[in-house]
């Protein structure tokens, strides 16, 4: 009988949500490999556009038909929960600051950049926002960034040779990506811990992209008329970003980081490395 009371009062595993944390790795990895099939084709920040529309989408379905949410409900806590604003703004941040800093420097040092993002997340946890570090965590962030660094940075001897203004400007934004990250994801797990539900995070996660890359499909002047055109594969490859790493990768991290300390799932991080580059040897 006292055994039956223990089993029922104990704590729920994480181990589901440390899962779908790699999932979410995964699955976000494989976006520069069919992102690059499918920018071959159509227009860039287009791509983007309907891919937040879909998950903003994706929001709604969750929150409506899994989470039971009323409109009045969904409209209250958007209007009153001052957080989800402030989440909305770091995303914009973080999206457009990522794809400009790509254009402007070379890649592999804004992905060097980019996997020092669990330190900024663990440090923010501990001082911001009073959150217990899992143990092991940094001895985890250490190791998992060193084995990605030494993966990326083939000649070291070279790594800084001919560095232009441009480049400069380019790892300066892509160091406020890596920063904007580490507070989207902190601020996932504020939102849940106030109530606010992931169908809800979705959606206005979807909500702040679809606006900063609407204003930018518009301002670079895209032409959308490729998307009466694109081939099989190259439909194939969008409509992947889309669904597939974009809605699928950003709902298995929100509930993830939601439900579990944000450098726990983090210090997977270097499994997006892994992801793209075992798919690009397959794919391109």
């Amino acid at each position: 009988m006292a055994a039956s009371e223990s089993s029922r009062s104990s704590p729920p595993s994480i181990w589901p949500y440390v899962w779908l944390g790699v999932l979410a790795h995964l699955l976000i990895g494989a976006y520069p490999v069919f992102g690059k099939r499918a920018i071959a084709e159509v227009p860039k920040f287009s791509l983007i556009l309907l891919a937040s529309l879909a998950i903003m989408g994706a929001g709604v379905l969750v929150m409506r038909w899994r989470e039971g949410l009323a409109w009045r409900k969904v409209w209250h806590v958007l209007s009153h929960e001052r957080i989800l604003w402030v989440f909305a703004l770091f995303i914009a941040i973080r999206s457009v600051t990522n794809l400009l800093s790509i254009w402007l420097t070379k890649a592999v040092w804004v992905q060097l950049i980019g996997i020092l993002a669990p330190f900024p997340v663990a440090l923010l946890g501990v001082w911001i926002f009073g959150q217990p570090t899992p143990r092991y965590t940094y001895r985890a962030l250490m190791i998992s960034t060193l084995g990605a660094v030494l993966i990326l940075v083939e000649d070291w001897s070279n790594i800084g040779a001919d560095l232009t203004q441009n480049d400069v400007l380019g790892l300066s934004l892509a160091v406020i990506s890596m920063l904007a990250f580490a507070f989207y994801y902190q601020l996932i797990r504020r939102s849940h811990v106030r109530d606010v539900t992931s169908g809800l995070i979705m959606f206005q996660q979807g909500l702040a992209m679809a606006t900063s890359f609407a204003i930018l499909t518009v301002v670079t002047g895209e032409d959308w008329s490729a998307w009466t055109s694109v081939s099989p594969g190259g439909l194939a490859a969008a409509l992947t970003v889309i669904f597939v790493t974009m809605v699928g990768g950003n709902l298995s991290q929100i509930i993830a980081v939601g439900s579990v300390t944000p450098a726990l799932i983090t210090s997977f991080m270097a499994l997006r490395l892994v992801s793209a580059m075992v798919l690009g040897w397959l794919i391109l």
